[in-house]
């Protein structure tokens, strides 16, 4: 574990860094009472890095699988309780698992909240929140290319090597080598964004909120208003483009920057993203158009966000209870299958369920052709029969982890397609979907009424969402063995 500890350590030192940054915006809006909170934290993170860095130096070596597994689940479950500690200190009177359900969800761009509305918190506060979902969005793609890909999880596919492993160097070097891969795209993407919202006229601390919320497809908005309450047209149109950019592959943003358009082009799941989301957002639109009788431009703007904040796994609303112009099983459907496998999205993810009809058509085909010889392929990625083990172990272990989830859930009282409609919404980072105003159940409790251990049971869903199930069964399995 030592290895582990001390990668850990330098990701707690971002947090901590990270956490000086509400300071500066408290101070600047004379929130000044909360300054000290933060860099009390801060302080505290830093003192408690160092010590792990310092004490565990020159210890450091190559982690292995299992080591992989067991630093992403220290990420997930650790960060978000220091990260917890200035939502503590602020609030008085937040219980500290709220504090807690509050933080992994960010942390996780799940989007489900059990605090007070954003209006009723401080505004640094809720900048922390949504620094800290854009904080997880990088941290979600950094665990996917550092931990989950080499390791193979569910089938993740092995393109880019370069990316992925680079090739022998100790995990600080791997850090910094994907950092310096990652990190241009994703924040030059978060500030071209906040540029264009902040030139709607909307409040500057709002845009940036809300460009932390697109490019990490999190649901943590800085209101608790409807999107199109304080978001002008295109405004909404520009949180729609880089919620898709945000649920796209990273793998696939590289290639356009360095313009190897074959790869581009050949890189189907990221495209069929884009192409599902305008297909089901002229669904959506007529839908809006025939039970609000909106005026068609308005109908096709809010179909299309809305079909894109389902696919993308946001959760965000351009209009109050937005998803229940769609049908039930349809928004089950979509938001457990997610969007495109390297990217901040939650869910199945896409490239799985390509590869899953593509299995399916070769084995039609074989009904019919018995002795033919069928390349399975989706686009670029070829797929053999371990691949395409791993891929069903990991559909399969995703609907078992819904219906475990659901039944506690529904041990709340709650009805089941509510019970079932949260499980997938947890588990697929898409939290809001549930507190959204569903007509059909109108008996069934917010996040906030929960008891504390289903929230407890809530927060451990969210991290098996980003950690993917599969990975946490290789952590209890290793452990067995060592034990």
């Amino acid at each position: 574990m030592i290895p582990v500890l001390f990668v850990f350590a330098y990701f707690l030192g971002a947090l901590a860094v990270a956490l000086m940054v509400p300071a500066v915006i408290a101070a600047g809006i004379e929130e000044t009472e909360y300054v000290r909170d933060f860099l009390l934290t801060s302080v505290l993170l830093i003192f408690l890095a160092g010590a792990l860095v310092l004490s565990l130096r020159g210890r450091e070596r190559r982690l292995r699988v299992a080591q992989r597994f067991w630093l992403a689940l220290l990420l997930w479950m650790l960060l978000p309780a220091f990260a917890a500690l200035p939502v503590l200190l602020i609030l008085d009177n937040a219980h500290p698992i709220d504090a807690y359900f509050e933080t992994v969800s960010a942390l996780t761009t799940t989007g489900a909240r059990v605090l007070a509305a954003p209006e009723h918190l401080p505004r640094s506060l809720v900048f922390w929140l949504a620094l800290l979902q854009w904080l997880g969005g990088a941290l979600t793609l950094l665990v996917v290319v550092l931990v989950l890909a080499p390791s193979g999880v569910g089938g993740l596919p092995e393109t880019h090597q370069r990316l992925v492993e680079h090739g022998g160097l100790p995990e600080r070097r791997r850090l910094v080598m994907i950092l310096r891969d990652i990190a241009p795209i994703y924040v030059g993407a978060t500030m071209l964004c906040f540029v264009l919202l902040a030139f709607t006229g909307i409040d500057p601390l709002d845009a940036l909120c809300l460009a932390f919320a697109s490019v990490s497809t999190g649901g943590f908005a800085p209101r608790s208003q409807e999107l199109s309450a304080y978001v002008p047209s295109f405004g909404i149109v520009v949180v729609m483009l880089f919620m898709v950019y945000g649920a796209t592959s990273v793998l696939w943003h590289r290639d356009i920057v360095n313009a190897r358009w074959a790869a581009v082009r050949a890189h189907r799941e990221s495209l069929w993203l884009a192409a599902l989301c305008l297909g089901f957002g002229l669904v959506a639109a007529l839908a809006y158009f025939r039970a609000a009788g909106h005026a068609p431009l308005l109908a096709l703007r809010d179909g299309l966000f809305t079909a894109t904040s389902l696919m993308t796994t946001t959760g965000l609303e351009v209009r109050y209870a937005s998803f229940e112009v769609l049908p039930l099983t349809l928004v089950l459907t979509v938001m457990a299958v997610g969007a495109a496998a390297f990217s901040t999205g939650g869910g199945i993810k896409l490239f799985r369920l390509g590869a899953m009809l593509v299995q399916a058509g070769r084995e039609l085909t074989r009904l019919v052709y018995p002795h033919s010889i069928r390349p399975a392929r989706y686009g670029s990625q070829e797929y053999d029969i371990q691949i395409m083990k791993a891929i069903w172990s990991g559909a399969l272990v995703f609907v078992a982890g819904a219906l475990a989830l659901s039944w506690i859930i529904a041990a709340e009282g709650i009805a089941y397609e509510g019970s079932a409609l949260a499980a997938l919404a947890i588990l697929s980072n898409a939290g809001p979907v549930y507190s959204s105003d569903w007509a059909v159940g109108q008996e069934w409790l917010s996040y906030a009424q929960m008891s504390y251990a289903t929230k407890v049971a809530l927060s451990a869903g969210m991290i098996l969402g980003r950690l993917e199930i599969l990975a946490a069964i290789a952590i209890i399995v290793f452990a067995r063995r060592r034990g």
